[in-house]
């Protein structure tokens, strides 16, 4: 009887302590697992925020240089713009210093011409021409004579001025045109400032499974010793104890 007892004690606690092991086991397995999970999520989390930072640190480097770029751009245009004013008014200078000495040139020929029309009435008067058709004839030629020659010199003095006014035409037009171009270089590339990336959600940490209560391998335990029990003492083994109401000796 005590063998019996002793052996369905002993199964018992056996099946106590392995399904105890088999808890903790499994609990520790699953607080690893929860661990892990726990630290994948953190390092993931620290990677996005080491990317987003890289990427907005790049985007605001990219958008610096965008910005350099323009105002380089820019001050182009304006110092293209000066050089453009200087070439328009050296070239403007030229052509008025061109314009003035074909309009003296006229000038002198135009006195030159009034100088021998007048000595050329001198001449006729001094020759002792008498007065009469004659003489009026010599008159009336040298007029016209300065009158040709005049009529020369102003077209000429037209022709100058008119080429003049084609010229300076020209100059503005060609500064117009640089300034244009020079306009059209000009880059807006940063337009619009970068945005900063959102931000990366901070993982929600999971919790460990709380460690099992030993109840249920101590309540299979029991279990377990008491079909041991029955087993090997029969299925009135209990009633035959004195605990159970009996005597040990009614099985002895």
């Amino acid at each position: 009887m005590c063998t019996v007892a002793a052996f369905a004690i002993g199964m018992g606690v056996t099946k106590t302590v392995a399904g105890i092991a088999e808890q903790n086991r499994q609990h520790a397995n699953q607080v690893d697992a929860v661990n892990r999970s726990n630290a994948m999520a953190r390092q993931n989390y620290i990677n996005q925020i080491t990317i987003s930072a890289y990427e907005d640190q790049r985007k605001g480097e990219v958008f610096t240089a965008k910005l350099k770029a323009d105002a380089a751009s820019r001050a182009a245009y304006f110092k293209q713009k000066e050089l453009n004013q200087a070439e328009a008014t050296r070239a403007t200078v030229a052509n008025d210093q061109q314009l003035r000495e074909k309009i003296n040139e006229q000038m002198f020929a135009s006195q030159a011409n009034l100088a021998k029309a007048i000595q050329a009435q001198g001449t006729v008067l001094a020759s002792g021409m008498s007065a009469g058709q004659s003489m009026l004839l010599e008159l009336n030629q040298a007029e016209r004579d300065l009158g040709f020659a005049q009529a020369q010199i102003d077209a000429t003095v037209f022709d100058a001025t008119r080429n003049y006014g084609i010229q300076q035409y020209g100059i503005d037009l060609s500064q117009y045109s640089g300034d244009m171009k020079a306009k059209n270089s000009i880059t807006t590339s940063a337009s619009v400032a970068p945005y900063a990336s959102f931000m990366t959600p901070r993982p929600i940490e999971q919790q460990a499974p709380r460690k099992p209560s030993a109840l249920g391998p101590i309540l299979s335990g029991i279990s377990t010793g008491l079909g041991t029990a029955t087993t090997l003492g029969g299925k009135d083994y209990f009633s035959s104890m004195e605990i159970f109401g009996g005597k040990q000796g009614d099985n002895g």
